[in-house]
């Protein structure tokens, strides 16, 4: 299963994003240090897991284990500039939270704004399937 969106910053931006503890934290996870190639994630709805990077190519591919399933964010500079961001799961249910992980991702780097609630009884799924 895949979805994609087009960001306006360029792919170094949205890497960082995704592959940086600080990036993470600013769209994805309350807290997401990594140590060894092993992310912990902690979420805003209480969930905590460790999940292992498994292949990691600069500004272009990042791939994790995450939560007993894999997630691989695929980036392309844009023909225009920017980014063509491909974020795909090998769980056909996941659509939902990846549209989600995807419209937080892109208004954090693009705008620099936090989509997220920050309100552990709410869901940050926000869109349905």
């Amino acid at each position: 299963m895949e979805r994609k969106v087009y960001c306006a910053s360029g792919p170094s931006d949205v890497y960082r994003a995704v592959s940086t503890s600080l990036g993470r934290e600013r769209f994805w996870a309350t807290s997401a240090p990594e140590s060894g190639g092993v992310i912990s994630f902690v979420l805003a709805d209480g969930r905590t897991g460790e999940s292992r990077i498994e292949q990691a190519l600069q500004d272009e591919f990042y791939r994790l284990r995450y939560f007993g399933r894999t997630l691989t964010f695929t980036l392309a500079a844009g023909d225009t500039g920017g980014t063509e961001l491909t974020l795909g799961s090998d769980d056909p249910a996941d659509g939902a939270e990846i549209v989600s992980l995807l419209l937080r991702l892109k208004a954090s780097v693009d705008f620099g704004v936090d989509l997220r609630n920050h309100d552990t009884t709410r869901t940050t799924a926000y869109a349905d399937s």
